[in-house]
């Protein structure tokens, strides 16, 4: 399924998949979130990556375990991301499916998963942050700054959703390097 965006919009989609191309760079210093808190426990950061383009920080993104766990895919943690820049939904949404279709290859479910995930996101501003924990491997709860937004049940999910960040394919694999080598 595909959407016919704005030129605007297109040229913002355009400029957004090339900077994920050019991927994170620094580290991020960002405070826990009350959602990871309370998902964790007592969490512990696992890896963290800045994304910029241009220049321009578009957002921070931390990867959390409870303390002295490490990651575990099976177990509990929790992505965090903290966004610098207005973006709205539909452009997350895409950015999402473009991921997946880089990653997998053009599949059956994935206009299904959009559209579920399509609940889950919302336009986002500056200071705004999308937190995304496993809740199984075949469900993942979303939230948007603090308010959980949905549960995503789709089969295999929490590992085709979390390659975008923690995948052999990822585009930034020194994150994925730095969050894998927590893996107990």
């Amino acid at each position: 399924m595909h959407v016919r965006l704005p030129i605007r919009e297109r040229v913002l989609m355009l400029c957004l998949s090339a900077a994920v191309t050019l991927g994170w760079v620094a580290e991020s210093k960002a405070e826990v979130a009350p959602e990871v808190q309370s998902l964790l426990g007592q969490p512990q950061a696992l890896g963290a990556g800045q994304f910029r383009y241009l220049g321009l920080k578009v957002y921070d993104a931390e990867i959390y375990a409870p303390r002295g766990q490490g990651f575990d895919r099976d177990g509990k943690y929790a992505l965090k991301i903290e966004y610098q820049r207005k973006i709205r939904r539909k452009i997350l949404l895409r950015a999402s499916l473009d991921e997946l279709e880089r990653i997998e290859g053009d599949r059956a479910d994935h206009p299904e998963i959009l559209q579920k995930l399509t609940a889950c996101y919302r336009d986002i501003r500056p200071g705004d942050r999308i937190v995304a924990s496993p809740r199984s491997a075949d469900a993942l709860r979303f939230w948007v700054n603090g308010a959980q937004t949905c549960t995503l049940r789709h089969d295999n999910i929490r590992d085709r959703y979390m390659a975008i960040w923690l995948g052999d394919k990822a585009r930034d694999k020194q994150f994925a390097r730095q969050v894998m080598a927590e893996q107990r």
